[in-house]
């Protein structure tokens, strides 16, 4: 899976950091998927060429196309991250010095610029729930859960959500007031068993696993919205204290349950009910009749309302 973004402005972005004018070209390796350390690093090789290659394509910007070709930067991701076994973990030091020095051969052998970046760890979401895994370096939000997808109410692909029985509503803003444009579908979810939910892990467990993965594994700012309990603030404040500075870059928070958003992304739900909602819809097997120009500005799960 490959993503190409634009970013025009002066400011730094807290995840992936870029030029003004400049695109980022992202990539993914479903980590628990990979059986060997020598399938891992083939696909790492994989990616990257794609990647490389890709970020020397024209461009009708010619400041983006400049600034493209002079940092090559690029993100190869992993996801699956807490379902990942001790022994694919203990490959990504391996992996990271095999990009690096891969990027050094093949920069110099095609006269392109080294990258300046190569690593990332990004948010994943739906990319990630798709074939079962867990995003990035999240837990699972819970074994059970409804997901939901805010999608513009116009658009054809609402239509076909509503007549396979998944349940589709206006967006309610934060003040009571209902958004028309915009529709919020929501749809069923389970986690394989035995898969590490956020409730067995402690922020402070979630900010280890992070702070191992900016280590090892990531250039840019491991991105995660660490899921912590009240009761735990005086604990994230005082390890933030001591491990902040020389270990992340930028760290999001979200109270795991009570945090008072009504469609939320993720909400937590018993075996039964999502039985009961998942025997109410049949698969979607087909969108022929939707159209889906612009689908790669659908990120983080909110499609833009044209």
């Amino acid at each position: 899976m490959i993503v190409r973004g634009v970013y025009r402005s002066n400011k730094i972005g807290a995840e992936q950091s870029l030029a003004p004018y400049e695109t980022c070209c992202l990539a993914e390796v479903f980590l628990p998927n990979v059986d060997s350390l020598e399938e891992f690093l083939d696909i790492l090789e994989l990616l990257y060429r794609v990647n490389k290659h890709s970020l020397m394509m024209p461009c009708h910007h010619p400041e983006t196309e400049a600034i493209v070709r002079k940092n090559m930067r690029m993100g190869i991701g992993l996801t699956g991250i807490l379902q990942a076994s001790d022994e694919q973990l203990s490959w990504l030091d391996t992996g990271y010095k095999f990009l690096r020095d891969l990027d050094a051969r093949y920069s110099e052998m095609h006269g392109l610029n080294p990258s300046i970046k190569l690593t990332t760890v990004k948010p994943s979401g739906t990319l990630s729930l798709l074939p079962g895994v867990t995003p990035g370096i999240h837990p699972a939000y819970a074994q059970f859960m409804y997901r939901r997808i805010q999608i513009a109410t116009e658009h054809a692909l609402v239509d076909i959500c509503r007549e396979h029985g998944y349940p589709v509503e206006y967006l309610k803003r934060l003040d009571g007031t209902v958004d028309y444009n915009t529709t919020v579908v929501t749809f069923p979810y389970a986690y394989p068993p035995g898969t590490k939910l956020a409730s067995e892990m402690t922020a402070i467990d979630q900010l280890k696993a992070i702070r191992h993965l900016q280590t090892n594994w990531s250039d840019n700012s491991v991105s995660c919205t660490v899921y912590y309990k009240l009761k735990e603030l005086p604990e994230i404040q005082k390890y933030l204290m001591k491990h902040y500075r020389n270990n992340y870059k930028s760290l999001s928070f979200l109270l795991h349950s009570n945090h008072g958003f009504e469609q939320a992304p993720y909400e937590e739900v018993t075996e039964l009910e999502y039985l009961k909602l998942l025997e109410s819809t049949t698969p979607i097997t087909s969108t022929s009749s939707a159209a889906f120009e612009g689908a790669d500005e659908c990120v983080g799960g909110v499609c833009p309302v044209k």
